[in-house]
């Protein structure tokens, strides 16, 4: 009886503890990337501000950078979607946090993606660039940097936008 009570006991303990281990056996899950992506500045990730030394939260600046013409943001963790396997700056990794931008007035969304390295004892690795994809009125655009999101974000979709030239403005 006492031997089918530590059985029972040590399954329990297996069901609890079994899938964190794996998870951080394999890595980062999606909301460790997201929590990390959202609370990182935004000179972490793009280098035109890395002077400019902006330290607005990558969630607060794209909050910021979309506005009210957005309807929704939602982000989801995983695969680079962003990626150009042709060129290695752009080829992307198994890490990645995502913010889909839905804007008010219809059209397809807009994306932003921020780039990990591979985790480490089962957190996000360091997070090393910043993609986003957007139509734009001349057609579909891919982007490095944080202002060029802005400016075709707003040029798209922001009546009388002007857009910025000094990514520290």
């Amino acid at each position: 009886m006492r031997c089918a009570k530590l059985t029972i006991v040590a399954l329990l303990l297996l069901v609890v503890l079994a899938p964190n281990a794996l998870a951080a056996s394999r890595g980062a899950t999606p909301s460790d990337l997201i929590n990390a992506a959202k609370a990182a500045t935004v000179s972490v990730v793009d280098y035109q501000r890395k002077d400019c030394k902006d330290d607005r939260t990558i969630e607060d600046w794209l909050k910021e950078a979309v506005g009210d013409a957005a309807r929704s943001i939602k982000w989801t963790g995983g695969a680079c979607k962003l990626a150009n396997r042709d060129n290695p700056r752009d080829a992307g990794t198994k890490w990645c946090a995502q913010a889909t931008i839905a804007p008010n007035k219809g059209g397809p969304p807009a994306t932003i993606e921020i780039y990990f390295e591979a985790p480490k004892g089962g957190q996000p690795g360091k997070l090393f660039v910043f993609r986003a994809s957007v139509r734009t009125k001349a057609g579909w655009d891919t982007m490095r940097e944080t202002l060029a999101f802005e400016n075709n974000w707003g040029e798209t979709y922001v009546k009388n936008y002007e857009p910025q030239s000094d990514p520290c403005g």
